[in-house]
C-alpha cells in the first residue's frame, strides 16, 4: 500500500512516499481503506517539528479521513465512514496512507449526501470551530461573532456553524475573491482587508457595538485588532497563527471593558465535550445546514504541491489527498 511518511522533521523536512504492508487490526480497532485524507496546518506543525509532544519520526501526517472499513467489529464491512482527529498524525501514523487502521471508536458515520472528499473535511476544523466558538468562546444566541480567515477551513466552519447556532457572523477576508467565497456562507457582514482595517469595519456593521466573540486562526498584528474591536466582556479566542506567532496588545483594550484572551487546545477539551460535539456536528451536515467547501485535491505524489499551496494561504477550503 502507499503511505507518506514523514522521515525527518525541520524546516526541510524529509518526506517520502513509501510501499508498505497492509496493516493488521487488534481488539477494538478497524482496517479502513481510505479514500480521501485532509492537509491541515497541524500537518505543517508537526512536520517542522514545533510540536513537542509529537511522535519522534518517521511518522504518517493526517489528522482526518474518510473511507470505507474493510474491517471492525463494530461496523459492517463496506461501511463508509469518516476518520477523526485524536493522536492520528501526530502520536501515531494518520491518513496520508491507503490503509490504515484506526479505533473504532475514531469513525463515524459518513452522512449519506456527503463525498468521501467532503468527509475528511468536515471532522477537525467543524470541531476546532465548533468548540472555539461554543466551549471556549460560549457564544450565544444574536451575539456578534467575527472570524478571521474567514475562507480557510476552520474559519468557513465557524462562519456556517456561527450561523446555525443563532449567531452573527462577520467574515474577515483578505481580497474580492475571497470575500466572494465568503459571501456563500451568508454572513451578517464582510470585512475586506483590501479595503477598510478590522476595527472600522466592525464598527461599520455593529453599529459601534464592538464583537462579542473573535474566532483568530490568523495571529500576528490582526489578534491586537481584533481585542481592540471586542465589545464589554468580549472574548478572543485564539486558535491559530497562520501569519505569525507574536503580537503586541495594549493592555487597556483588556482592562476596560474586561475582555478576555483565550487559548484554544483541543488536546485540552474533556472527551465527552468532543463526543457531543461531533455529534451535534454531524446532525447539523445531515440537516444541510453546514458543508465543507474543498479548494483542490492532489494524489500523494503530488505532496510537495499540496504542501506548498497550504502555505501560499490562497486556499479557500480544504485540501484533500485523494488516494
Amino acid at each position: 500500500m502507499k503511505a507518506l511518511v514523514v522521515e525527518k522533521y525541520g524546516e526541510n523536512a524529509e518526506i517520502v512516499l513509501e510501499k508498505r504492508d497492509k496493516p493488521t487490526p487488534n481488539q477494538g480497532e478497524a482496517l479502513v481503506r481510505v479514500y480521501a485524507a485532509a492537509l491541515n496546518p497541524l500537518d505543517l506543525t508537526v512536520k517542522s517539528g514545533h510540536l513537542p509532544f509529537a511522535k519522534n519520526p518517521p511518522l504518517i501526517l493526517g489528522n482526518e479521513g474518510a473511507g470505507v472499513v474493510e474491517y471492525s467489529s463494530k461496523f459492517p464491512k463496506g461501511s463508509k465512514v469518516i476518520i477523526q482527529g485524536g493522536a492520528l498524525g501526530v502520536n501515531k501514523d494518520g491518513t496520508h496512507q491507503e490503509f490504515m487502521v484506526v479505533p473504532e471508536n475514531q469513525l463515524i458515520p459518513l452522512p449519506e449526501n456527503f463525498s468521501f472528499e467532503e468527509g475528511a473535511a468536515l471532522s477537525v476544523s467543524y470541531l476546532t470551530a465548533y468548540l472555539a466558538l461554543t466551549y471556549s468562546g460560549e457564544i450565544k444566541k444574536d451575539e456578534w461573532v467575527a472570524v478571521a480567515g474567514a475562507t480557510g477551513s476552520v474559519g468557513y466552519a465557524a462562519l456556517q456553524l456561527a450561523k446555525a447556532l443563532g449567531a452573527k457572523p462577520i467574515a474577515i477576508v483578505s481580497s474580492d475573491e475571497k470575500a466572494k467565497q465568503a459571501l456563500t456562507a451568508q454572513p451578517e457582514g464582510i470585512i475586506n482587508l483590501s479595503q477598510e482595517d478590522i476595527v472600522k469595519g466592525v464598527a461599520r456593521i455593529t453599529n459601534d457595538h464592538g464583537i462579542n466573540v473573535a474566532l483568530d486562526p490568523v495571529g500576528s498584528n490582526g489578534t491586537s485588532l481584533l481585542l481592540r474591536s471586542l465589545a464589554q466582556a468580549g472574548r478572543l479566542v485564539s486558535i491559530g497563527y497562520a501569519a505569525g506567532m507574536e503580537t503586541t496588545i495594549n493592555l487597556m483594550d483588556l482592562l476596560a471593558k474586561a475582555t478576555k484572551i483565550i487559548g484554544f487546545s483541543i488536546y485540552a477539551i474533556p472527551e465527552e465535550v468532543i463526543q457531543s460535539a461531533l455529534q451535534h456536528i454531524i446532525q447539523l451536515a445531515e440537516e444541510g445546514k453546514i458543508r465543507p467547501v474543498i479548494d483542490s485535491t492532489f494524489s500523494l505524489q503530488q505532496w510537495n504541491q499540496a504542501f506548498s499551496h497550504l502555505t501560499s494561504r490562497k486556499a479557500i477550503g480544504k485540501i484533500i489527498f485523494t488516494i
